[in-house]
């Protein structure tokens, strides 16, 4: 069998996903994100296609990044009677990949953003699923999500 090396997502990067592989797998065994980086600086490497040099477009795609790990790392805790067990409900959720997050609230209260967040839930196992479909003891979890 062939292994074919290509990007989970197509057209997010703009290199060749065999030889980024390759580079990567040069550094080293127990590669950190900062030596992807470092590696990458030299503008002959393949992966420096990967990233966002201009500073200032580098600055505004963090922000962005930072202002989605906010909206979703709000949370409704819940406990139980006894108090000791917690629960945590996200606030807000992102139902499609064109509206922006909604609160779970509206989503409960509308029949069509309850079926786009059904919808995405199940996206979501799906690509747990294909994640870690090797590990045979979740085998039973596996087999439940279609």
């Amino acid at each position: 069998m062939s292994e074919i090396i290509k990007w989970k997502i197509n057209g997010k990067f703009h290199a060749d996903a065999k030889k980024c592989k390759q580079e990567i797998e040069s550094i080293g065994s127990d590669v950190k994100p900062k030596q992807i980086v470092d590696y990458a600086k030299n503008p002959d490497t393949e992966l420096h296609k990967c990233f966002t040099w201009d500073n200032d477009l580098a600055a505004e795609k963090w922000r962005l990044y930072e202002a989605r790990q906010i909206v979703c790392n709000l949370v409704i805790v819940e406990t139980d009677s006894g108090g000791k067990n917690e629960t945590q409900i996200r606030v807000f959720h992102k139902t499609d990949n064109e509206d922006g997050y909604k609160p779970l609230q509206f989503i409960l209260q509308d029949k069509d953003e309850y079926k786009k967040l059904l919808e995405q839930c199940s996206y979501d196992l799906k690509n747990l699923k294909r994640k870690y479909q090797t590990i045979s003891e979740y085998q039973e979890i596996w087999d439940l999500i279609h």
